[in-house]
């Protein structure tokens, strides 16, 4: 008695349609993708597998300016938040008599900066509370691959506790992010995309 042989077969997705003209043949066996040869569990024509990586910044108001423009790792931080100085108050600025206070005290400061990578599109949220009896304010600045410019702020008052505010700017990859905090301590958080196939 002769016994039929059990032959592999593939019992997934079906293969892919070959490329290339009709009536080609991609070379793709039963259970390979015709594309790219693959079996059909590992097939990177369709479906490309992405992972996210969590990031964060974290700026505790723990300085001054004039100690953090002595620092040489933050000098390009520095020039980017100076934009920042050409807003004024929020509560004064319907005052016909006062000049625009800068936005970025001498006491209790903190500046932070990262560089936002990935494949596609990020979305920033900010926690923050604030550090002392004074009121603060934190500050976002996103300066992305296009030299546009977007600005987040939230003047904090003291002991109002712990906030998050989710999607205060979403930009691309390859952006810049400044943090300014004054009295406060932030943590800006987003995710990064990639694509592992």
């Amino acid at each position: 008695m002769q016994r039929a042989q059990a032959r592999p077969m593939y019992t997934g997705y079906p293969a892919a349609r070959p490329l290339g003209p009709a009536g080609h043949h991609g070379g793709g066996a039963k259970g390979f993708c015709g594309g790219c040869g693959h079996p059909q569990a590992s097939c990177c024509c369709g479906c490309r597998e992405c992972r996210k990586e969590a990031k964060e910044l974290l700026v505790e108001a723990t300085s001054t300016r004039a100690k953090i423009a002595q620092d040489p790792s933050l000098a390009s931080a520095l020039a980017r938040a100076s934009v920042l100085t050409a807003f004024a108050d929020p509560s004064a600025e319907n005052q016909a008599d006062s000049a625009p206070q800068p936005v970025i005290d001498d006491d209790q400061l903190g500046l932070g900066s990262a560089f936002i990578g990935g494949g596609c599109c990020v979305h920033l949220s900010v926690e923050y509370a604030p550090t002392g009896t004074a009121d603060g304010a934190v500050r976002l600045l996103v300066q992305d691959s296009n030299d546009t410019e977007l600005i987040w702020m939230k003047k904090v008052s003291a002991g109002l506790g712990y906030q998050i505010k989710e999607g205060v700017i979403t930009t691309k990859p390859g952006a810049h992010l400044v943090v300014t905090a004054s009295s406060v301590t932030a943590r800006v958080r987003w995710c990064e995309v990639f694509s592992c196939c």
